[in-house]
């Protein structure tokens, strides 16, 4: 009965092919990212660039994701995903031949990120946008579910991976690695039949439609609470993976096998905590678990940060993948049942705010890093988001009102 209920998505078809590719292609990613991270590292020896790596793929996505989601509601979705998914490869292709020819300078990685974050801008309301698309919507908390098991859940698999493959075959060899995971993603593209684009009725002009979205996310109540949220675990919490090249070769002291155990572990247990999320079929006091899931991520980052060993931080950090999923998995569930045809422009702002303020939040935390050192301040950061996570969900009474995750349509 479990089962049946964790993996009911995979039954479509579209979805499975949708979700294999991610999967397949993202571990890629996190393969290049915990490469990138030691290149940087070993390159200037300052954890003030990985902050600035952070902030270079955040700002450009922060600023172009509410016109990307604006794009992706008014364009064909598929040509648009070539395109970006194209772009990828293309950049990962970049850093494998400039690292292979001994020819890399960290400007040269910092420029790649920022080029990434602003495709980023627009092929992540694409991937977020399509769900509702791709399943009915009694599946859709399932869906949404098993979809964030790939962003949270490879971290179990890419930087491990990564890590054992950095003394093996170099950071070119892993930056080789992302190409041909990109490249997965494109030939799944051509195996989904997107649903047929219909273009709006009225044609707008494109900052109209900026602007709308903006204006729904800032006026609705429900939207802003969970904005607001979505901003605080990102900006002050999330920010701790950055570091892990810190932790791992300077505070525990276990080199790069030990920083892929370390990006690993949150994946372990966002697979966990996914899973049992996945398994709901509806969340009749969404606001309850929205306050239980971010004080547990915030308070197994401030224990990750004050642990004296490898093996208890893996114990936090598995705790934090756990909490972090569920999370996500939830508001995403919230805004994808809200949203209407402003779908895409939704997706986009929880884009911008989780994937581009979170990097951006690293540039801070980066800098303070050096003044009060490294542990102690993404400690600090967990416990501001426990704070604030704590003010909005009991202080702004709106997420009270929101409808279960996991109700149909006629019961809105």
């Amino acid at each position: 009965m479990f089962l049946s209920n964790t993996f009911r998505a995979f039954r479509h078809r579209d979805y499975f092919v949708f979700w294999l590719g991610l999967f397949l292609g993202h571990n890629g990613t996190l393969v290049q990212h915990t490469a990138q991270g030691w290149l940087i590292l070993e390159l200037t020896n300052s954890p003030f660039y990985l902050g600035l790596e952070g902030l270079c793929l955040g700002i450009p996505r922060f600023f172009f994701s509410p016109i990307g989601g604006a794009v992706v509601d008014r364009t064909d979705r598929r040509r648009l995903f070539i395109v970006t998914q194209s772009a990828f490869m293309l950049l990962a292709l970049f850093l494998t031949v400039m690292n292979y020819l001994g020819a890399i300078h960290v400007w040269h990685i910092l420029a790649v990120s920022t080029l990434n974050g602003f495709l980023l801008a627009f092929e992540q309301p694409i991937r977020q946008s399509m769900l509702h698309d791709l399943v009915p919507s009694e599946d859709l908390v399932n869906a949404v579910s098993l979809y964030q098991l790939v962003f949270q859940g490879s971290v179990l698999f890419g930087p491990a991976i990564g890590g054992i493959l950095i003394p093996i075959i170099g950071v070119t060899g892993c930056f080789f690695i992302h190409a041909v995971g990109n490249f997965i993603i494109l030939a799944s593209i051509f195996m989904i039949h997107f649903p047929k684009h219909s273009p709006p009725r009225e044609k707008k002009p494109l900052f109209r439609d900026v602007r709308d979205g903006l204006s729904l996310a800032w006026n609705d109540p429900v939207f802003f609470s969970l904005f607001a949220l979505l901003a605080v675990m990102a900006f002050c919490a999330k920010p701790y993976t950055q570091f892990m090249p810190v932790f791992a070769r300077d505070i525990l002291q276990v080199g790069a096998p030990g920083l892929g155990l370390l990006l690993m572990a949150p994946g372990a247990g966002a697979i966990v905590g996914g899973l049992l999320f996945a398994s709901l079929t509806r969340i009749p006091k969404a606001h309850r678990l929205i306050l239980i899931m971010s004080a547990g991520f915030g308070l197994s980052i401030i224990f990750f940060a004050v642990s004296p060993s490898l093996r208890l931080s893996m114990v936090f950090l598995f705790a934090a993948g756990g909490f972090h999923t569920c999370l996500h998995a939830l508001i995403t569930t919230l805004l994808q049942t809200r949203a209407g045809r402003l779908r895409g422009r939704m997706m986009a702002l929880f884009g911008m705010i989780n994937r581009g303020l979170g990097p951006m939040g690293a540039f801070p935390i980066g800098w303070l890093a050096v003044y009060l050192g490294t542990a102690e301040t993404v400690g600090l950061g967990g416990a501001v988001a426990i704070v604030m996570a704590a003010y909005i969900v009991l202080r702004k009474s709106h997420l009270k009102e929101v409808r279960p995750a996991g109700a149909s349509e006629s019961e809105a």
